[in-house]
């Protein structure tokens, strides 16, 4: 991604999220898995998270769908939620990991009660699926850019 130049960082490839907005959604869905569901925190978004179309009112949780921070920004957030993930990891033994997670009496998603296992899983799988279209849509972008640069010599 520092290959890019940042406006391309933005750009949107194929009608899917930008790299940017790819990063910000696995804000939200950590934020929602591990401080939510697991750490019981009623109202643990970061404004800069994402959410997926099924919530029809971000801002009413606190989510600022139209910001626009740099990539620079919402990494620095993205690596306090990967420690915070690891962190959760290391300290769990496996009687926790079947603990039945209740979400906080409070509006945002999840609502579902879920296990620690489960919750893990969707934060696993979360960053697996959108790190493939991300990595995907940079391979897609930085071939825009090499053609454009053969396209100009």
């Amino acid at each position: 991604a520092r290959r890019l130049p940042e406006p391309l960082l933005h750009e949107r490839v194929d009608g899917e999220w930008s790299f940017v907005e790819t990063l910000r959604h696995l804000v939200f869905a950590t934020d929602g898995w591990l401080f939510r569901m697991l750490q019981g925190e009623p109202r643990p978004y970061h404004p800069w998270g994402l959410a997926g179309s099924f919530l029809t009112d971000p801002a009413s949780i606190g989510i600022e769908p139209d910001a626009h921070p740099s990539p620079d920004e919402v990494l620095a957030v993205r690596r306090e939620r990967m420690d915070a993930v690891r962190e959760t990891i290391e300290g769990l033994t496996p009687e926790e990991l079947e603990r039945v997670c209740q979400p906080p009496d409070a509006e945002g998603h999840p609502a579902e009660a879920q296990s620690v296992l489960g919750c893990l899983h969707v934060i696993l799988d979360e960053e697996w699926e959108h790190g493939r279209y991300a990595n995907r849509d940079l391979a897609i972008l930085e071939s825009r850019v090499e053609e454009t640069k053969q396209a100009e010599d």
